[in-house]
């Protein structure tokens, strides 16, 4: 079988969320005798992802325009039609479906994000993510790829796509199958300046859904009475530092490494920070799936999670869940984790079994199952 994968995720600096996925599967695919062709408008800044299937890249420069989404309705749709018999079918895995009438295509949308919660300023991006995405979704997807019945449900309202054709296959977790080096995660804290157990961990963004100002709010409820534990925060976009470094000035944050901001970090440094911590919360208010409290656990770290959306069904009984939107809830969620030695202990436990549940391996399998199925 010859997939075609629009694989402009992969084109990126930083290798995260939808990228991460798409590699994952990747990795994991079930069938060496496959091949994929990458279709993307650059070349690519990652050379190699050491992919046990045939790989091509094929780039289809974007014309003047891209404005308006050409590449998407018209360069790579002109150029499949162009070489039919290039792939057998075509797969999108990042929430975008393409009019490509003469080829099977299976789409994967992880969320509603675009059509629920982001606010447009420019009226096409509005028009085309909120009209255009759900209308050629139901015309040309044979099939769509979701990875929570929260997001399902999500889809077959706002997309108007049926429920029969929506198949749910939650994203996998990486396991460690053996004890965290502790030398080396201590050696990359120390270089960060930070004592391991000694701090509470989250990540960062600007959307407002991901609620990072609601931890910086819960974490000041905290600090005052325990004023030994700080709060690292990785992932944080330059464009957003400011205002979370101010926010900490107005909360009494910003002296003794209370707070400590940080960019985006390397998988390593990433899963030191996870290890080191003392806590992970994970208080979004929306996703599709969440996969940050999946490798909290595989690193054996306890989690404070929001109720919202799909979390709860990603997390299971494995994390303490609270209403994140309330700073009050979420302080005294994890102040009683940081408390309660037993309960931590419990919710370590719960994370290292509940994570068995999530294997890339099944994820491809099944990915390959419904792809094999549109070609027959």
């Amino acid at each position: 079988m010859r997939i075609g994968i629009d694989a402009r995720i992969l084109t990126l600096p930083e290798l995260r969320g939808m990228a991460a996925y798409l590699m994952e599967i990747l990795k994991a695919w079930p069938e060496q005798k496959d091949s994929f062709v990458f279709f993307v408008e650059d070349a690519p800044v990652h050379e190699s992802f050491a992919l046990k299937n045939p790989v091509q890249w094929q780039v289809i420069p974007s014309p003047r325009g891209s404005r308006i989404h050409i590449w998407d309705w018209w360069a790579l749709p002109r150029f499949l039609k162009q070489h039919p018999s290039m792939v057998d079918m075509f797969w999108s895995p990042a929430n975008l479906t393409f009019p490509l009438n003469h080829l099977p295509q299976v789409v994967t949308i992880h969320d509603t994000l675009l059509q629920e919660r982001v606010k447009f300023k420019d009226p096409i991006d509005r028009v085309y993510h909120q009209y255009w995405v759900p209308g050629i979704t139901r015309y040309c997807a044979h099939g769509v790829i979701t990875v929570s019945s929260f997001s399902a449900g999500r889809i077959k309202e706002i997309f108007h796509y049926p429920g029969t054709k929506i198949h749910v296959i939650p994203n996998g977790a990486r396991l460690i199958h053996a004890p965290a080096n502790r030398e080396t995660t201590d050696s990359i804290l120390a270089c960060l300046g930070i004592l391991p157990f000694s701090y509470v961990y989250a990540l960062g963004a600007e959307s407002p859904w991901k609620n990072t100002l609601g931890v910086l709010r819960a974490f000041a409820r905290i600090h005052r009475c325990m004023p030994g534990i700080s709060l690292v925060v990785s992932g944080v976009q330059e464009r957003f530092m400011n205002r979370l470094q101010s926010e900490c000035k107005q909360l009494g944050l910003d002296g003794d490494k209370a707070v400590v901001l940080m960019g985006y970090v390397d998988d390593m440094t990433r899963d030191s920070l996870y290890s080191g911590a003392i806590l992970f919360v994970y208080p979004s208010l929306f996703e599709g799936f969440g996969l940050p409290p999946l490798e909290a656990m595989s690193q054996g770290t306890p989690v404070v999670a929001s109720h919202a959306a799909s979390i709860p069904e990603v997390v299971g009984q494995a994390a303490l869940l609270v209403d994140a939107s309330n700073p009050e809830a979420l302080a005294d969620a994890m102040v009683q984790v940081l408390q309660n030695k037993e309960l931590r202990l419990d919710l370590m436990a719960r994370g290292r079994r509940h994570i068995k549940c999530f294997q890339w391996e099944t994820a491809a399998r099944r990915h390959r199952q419904i792809m094999a199925e549109m070609i027959k």
